[in-house]
């Protein structure tokens, strides 16, 4: 009876274990501890040295495919993390670097506080801002092609969730904008900025953001989107800018752009009360003409054009 008990036991964690392995990665142990079976830990051992020595030698294929080895096989073995980042690396300095963008979230899922963590981060953040700039490498044939921006896009909010207070993270979600805007898709462009704003308000690429923000509502409104609603907008998002970050060159931009809307507005205005004039519609022409006399200086040009004009009026 005991010997069947044992047996059953052993059964058990069979079972078990094998249920345990077919998990995806992401299940599995996230800090390699080194306590795996005697056996697993030799032969994760003989790998890795294996995939040294051909590293040594010159073997770069052979070795990165032995470091992925060891690292797939025995995820827990001490020798993983070191296994993992180096054949990411291999893979990065090879110009494979979507592969390569894999394998370093990867280590970063697996084996977060690990010596090479930090390199992972900012390794996966060049490879993505490479990915959106144009065609990069993405196999072992030297071949390139188009990147699709759904998988950039991917990429990008990794790279800034993976770690979400460090410094990659504002910079991924510039790269994300930038790239939208570069693509004129203005109303993405406009959302990812506005989104690094309200994240990371601290970060030194936030008035950069918020200035963007505001030209793009200009440009949609010169490009024939004569929303109102986008001048208005783009008019407190230049004023926040003086208020939030007054010492930045973004702020001083800011200032003259707030000056050239407000020149605009009432120039706009003046048109209006033209147009009302001319329609004999002389109560909205005289609103309009008063709008202008009170956002004008006394005896400015337009100050005292609007000011006769009103005198003019029919009664």
């Amino acid at each position: 009876m005991h010997k069947a008990a044992v047996l059953s036991l052993a059964s058990i964690i069979i079972a078990t274990t094998g249920i345990t392995s077919c998990g995806n990665s992401n299940d599995k142990v996230q800090l390699a501890t080194g306590q795996i079976a005697v056996g697993s830990a030799e032969e994760s051992s003989r790998l890795y040295s294996h995939a040294r020595a051909l590293e040594a030698k010159g073997s770069t294929n052979k070795a990165t495919k032995a470091y992925g080895k060891v690292a797939d096989d025995y995820p827990m073995s001490k020798e993983a993390p070191d296994a993992r980042i180096r054949q990411a690396e291999h893979l990065y300095d090879n110009g494979e670097l979507m592969k390569s963008f894999e394998k370093y979230q990867s280590f970063i899922t697996q084996y977060r506080g690990t010596s090479q963590y930090n390199k992972a981060i900012q390794r996966q953040s060049d490879v993505a801002h490479a990915a959106s700039t144009g065609q990069i490498k993405n196999s072992f044939l030297g071949l390139k092609s188009d990147i699709p921006r759904s998988k950039v896009e991917k990429m990008f909010l990794q790279v800034r969730d993976n770690a979400p207070f460090g410094p990659t993270a504002p910079k991924a979600q510039f790269g994300l904008a930038e790239m939208w805007q570069n693509d004129k898709n203005l109303s993405k462009a406009i959302k990812g900025y506005e989104d690094l704003y309200v994240r990371y308000p601290k970060s030194s690429l936030a008035p950069e953001a918020l200035y963007r923000v505001g030209n793009l509502l200009l440009q949609q409104t010169e490009d024939g989107n004569r929303n109102r609603g986008n001048l208005d907008t783009a008019n407190t998002t230049f004023t926040d800018l003086t208020l939030l970050y007054p010492n930045t060159k973004q702020a001083k931009s800011a200032k003259t752009i707030l000056k050239q809307i407000k020149g605009s507005d009432i120039q706009r205005s003046f048109a209006i009360a033209e147009f009302y004039e001319k329609k004999k519609q002389y109560p909205s022409a005289a609103f309009y003409y008063n709008e202008v006399i009170r956002s004008t200086k006394s005896g400015s040009d337009l100050n005292q054009r609007a000011t006769q004009r009103l005198a003019a009026l029919p009664k």
